[in-house]
């Protein structure tokens, strides 16, 4: 929780900063890189984490890894938490801006998880739908879970629509076991 309020603050911080000086756009794909970065690298995220690394070693690593690929801003930004010990929330301040930066702009993001690829016009449909109920732009991320059977589940921030075929077999798994079927016999 402490993790989280520190990295909100350090997002809203920054996106102020960067909103203030027109680099907007050029941030947002800085901590886009950032937050894939530490995504697909589980060890970068221990080092940052880590209080055996001292602040300098992680400054240099920091530095190596993005001084070429993101802005002057963001690596000023990247030192400034590490001076301040919270190399170890940078994941979760860029997702932190990553989210405010779409607030910002009114992007929705829709998650659909089905059995298999979904046909891209049924990406547009659930994109109109979703479009349709929350407004603004809409961001449609589509993942795979064969476990699922058939159907989809649709999540919009807090929200869930779940039509697959597992999630009606446990509906009717838990329906048998809550009605005795004997007594009618």
């Amino acid at each position: 929780m402490a993790q989280t309020k520190v990295a909100t603050r350090y997002a809203k911080s920054l996106l102020g900063l960067v909103a203030e000086k027109g680099n907007l756009e050029e941030a947002f794909n800085d901590m886009m890189l950032i937050k894939k970065t530490c995504s697909e690298n589980r060890d970068l995220v221990v080092l940052l984490k880590s209080p055996v690394v001292n602040t300098e070693k992680k400054v240099s690593i920091l530095t190596s890894i993005y001084e070429k690929n993101v802005s002057k801003v963001t690596m000023l930004f990247i030192a400034l938490i590490t001076k301040n010990r919270r190399e170890g929330a940078l994941p979760e301040i860029a997702d932190a801006f990553v989210a405010q930066y779409k607030a910002m702009k009114g992007i929705t993001t829709a998650v659909v998880t089905s059995a298999s690829v979904l046909a891209d016009d049924a990406k547009k449909k659930i994109t109109d739908l979703v479009q349709k109920e929350v407004g603004g732009t809409v961001e449609l991320e589509t993942e795979i879970n064969p476990e699922l059977i058939g159907g989809f589940i649709l999540r919009i921030g807090d929200k869930q629509l779940d039509t697959s075929i597992l999630s009606k077999i446990g509906d009717l798994r838990q329906e048998f076991m809550n009605k005795s079927f004997a007594k009618g016999i």
